[in-house]
This record gives C-alpha cells, sequence and structure tokens, in this order.
C-alpha cells in the first residue's frame, strides 16, 4: 500500500478539514459532443471498464478518477487525461477495455517505480501533447527530465 500524505485545509466557511492527496487524476470524455456518440458515428467509449478498474486496483487513494464531459479535442474523440506526479499525459481514441486497462498498466507502473515513467508500449501510440508548454519552453515534454534552477 502507498503510503498516504494528507493535508489540513480551513474551507471558506472557516471549518478545517483534512484531505487525503493522491499521487495522480485520472480524467475521461464519456458522453460529450463526439466521445461516446455513437449516433455521430464516433466510436462508443468504454466508461464502465475505468470504474471498474479503478475499484478492482483499490486505486481510491491514489488516483482520484473523474467522469468527465469534453476534455477536447474533440477531432479525436473519447480522450483521457492523467496527471501523474505533476505531469500531464494526453491519450486518444481509448475505444476499448482493452486500451483502458493499458492505461492503468502504466499507472501501476509508475506507482510501482515510485516516479513518472514514459508511456511505452501499444498505450504510447495513443499519446499525444495537449498542451503548447514544452513548444513555448515552458514545460518539459513526456520524457524528459525537469530542469532544477
Amino acid at each position: 500500500m502507498a503510503e498516504e500524505h494528507r493535508q489540513s485545509i480551513v474551507r471558506a466557511d472557516g471549518r478545517e478539514v483534512e484531505i487525503v492527496q493522491r499521487r495522480a487524476h485520472l480524467s475521461y470524455c464519456f458522453f460529450g459532443c463526439c466521445c461516446g456518440r455513437t449516433d455521430k458515428g464516433f466510436a462508443a467509449a468504454p466508461v464502465d471498464t475505468y470504474k471498474d478498474e479503478w475499484t478492482r486496483r483499490k486505486m481510491r487513494k491514489v488516483m482520484h478518477l473523474t467522469k468527465a464531459g469534453c476534455l477536447g479535442p474533440c477531432v479525436l474523440a473519447n480522450v483521457a487525461s492523467l496527471v501523474f506526479d505533476g505531469r500531464s499525459v494526453w491519450f486518444h481514441s481509448i475505444n476499448t477495455p482493452e486500451l483502458v486497462k493499458q492505461i492503468f498498466l502504466y499507472v501501476d507502473a509508475m506507482i510501482e517505480a515510485d516516479r513518472f515513467l514514459e508511456p511505452v508500449g501499444e498505450i504510447a501510440g495513443y499519446v499525444f501533447n495537449y498542451y503548447d508548454w514544452d513548444m513555448r519552453g515552458l514545460g518539459a515534454p513526456i520524457g524528459s527530465e525537469p530542469e532544477l534552477a
């Protein structure tokens, strides 16, 4: 089991609460303008597999899972966004339960290694960069180590 970290926060109503901090957050588009819209000619989104894998792997305290509306970009359809240890990885065309399972295997590998890893294997072919940070020199592309000041 991963070490659990907590943070105390004073809410706007003045009440102090404690939250469990997570290593990762996986969001997936399940039904928006394109994702899962078989009526518009797009592939069905394997939405049940996301929750099934997250539950089966007991990841509640390690990774938050969000069933989202449109994440964009719509031209790619069935998009998922993963943030792990502050690094962002985007996946497109996640049309099958097998691809969802590959994302979870990727997260498992990073948890086991206790660090961010570049996607490899089949899932690497579904990665794209949604943000332009690295193009503008503001962030590190996947596979590189961030510069320390």
